[in-house]
């Protein structure tokens, strides 16, 4: 079984395992965020993880009628499968940015966040509740946004064609979970450091729950574990590898932080209530951004 199989599978049964302890009735009635956390990321990544098993689907090996042929290129009928999921996370994150930018759907939006307990109410949603404006006046960073956002999904499906036709499948799913990786380990090395080193937050002005110390220890843990993941498999060397996931790393705390600027402009927590504990698809791959488009333009003038 090939090693990008192995480690879907893995991946799944640890999630799962995950999910059915904190749905235990004690955990879940102590820990009922990281219960909701542990569901959303089930959710998602069942359906990253279906797509991607069922694009891994091969038409079989045709052979002449008197002499086996060189086996060639394998063919993948249903790689659609897998590029329409990038494309819906697309038209749902775009959905989530439009509904910002329009005043009457982002006033329900709000009092839809307040009345589940997820959005304060504050002077900025006040005034922003009372626009006379159809739509918002956008600025550079709604069109900045916007655009990197647009630019992720194209990388996204630029760079499973090229893992596809260079036959490196587990590069997309380093690329993935080395991103991933940083979100949580930056929040565990956080809750347990931070505050200890510096007084001042990371950007307290955009972020005020991020620490320095969780972005520093959280991207050196996420980078060496995403590396040992990196040598499993890519074909890249170790130091590559290393490199990479620290990059990766990096660039997904710089994405986080666009995205908070982003909402924090816009006077709201969260960009959707989608995905229970996380909040909208925007909240979900913020911290893939920036990273997956420079890794595709890396990957693919360098590959």
């Amino acid at each position: 079984m090939a090693t990008d199989t192995l480690f879907v599978i893995g991946l799944m049964m640890v999630v799962s395992l995950t999910w059915g302890i904190l749905a235990i009735p004690h955990f879940r009635k102590r820990l009922p965020t990281i219960y909701l956390i542990a569901r959303s990321w089930w959710l998602m990544l069942a359906a990253l993880c279906v797509c991607y098993m069922i694009a891994k689907i091969t038409n079989n090996t045709q052979y002449s009628q008197y002499v086996q042929l060189q086996p060639q290129s394998p063919s993948y009928p249903y790689q659609w499968l897998l590029i329409t999921f990038f494309i819906l996370i697309g038209l749902r994150g775009s959905y989530e940015i439009k509904r910002l930018w329009c005043i009457d759907s982002k006033s329900r939006f709000i009092r839809k966040l307040q009345a589940r307990g997820l959005q304060s109410t504050s002077i900025t949603d006040e005034k922003n509740l009372q626009s006379t404006n159809s739509y918002a006046r956008l600025n550079l960073l709604d069109l900045f946004f916007s655009f990197i956002f647009i630019l992720l999904i194209i990388s996204l499906v630029a760079l499973q064609q090229l893992t596809w036709q260079r036959e490196q499948y587990g590069v997309l799913l380093f690329v993935l979970f080395a991103s991933q990786f940083n979100d949580i380990a930056q929040y565990l090395c956080g809750r347990l450091l931070g505050g200890k080193l510096f007084k001042r937050g990371l950007a307290p002005n955009i972020s005020p729950n991020k620490s320095i110390e969780g972005a520093i220890f959280g991207s050196i843990f996420a980078a060496l574990l995403a590396s040992l993941l990196g040598i499993w498999l890519t074909p890249f060397s170790w130091w590559v590898c290393l490199l990479a996931a620290y990059g990766l790393a990096v660039s997904g705390i710089a994405g986080d932080l666009l995205e908070s600027a982003f909402k924090r402009q816009h006077g709201v927590k969260d960009t959707g209530t989608l995905l229970a504990g996380h909040g909208g698809v925007l909240d979900r791959i913020d911290s893939l951004l920036i990273g997956v488009p420079l890794f595709t333009l890396f990957y693919w003038l360098l590959g």
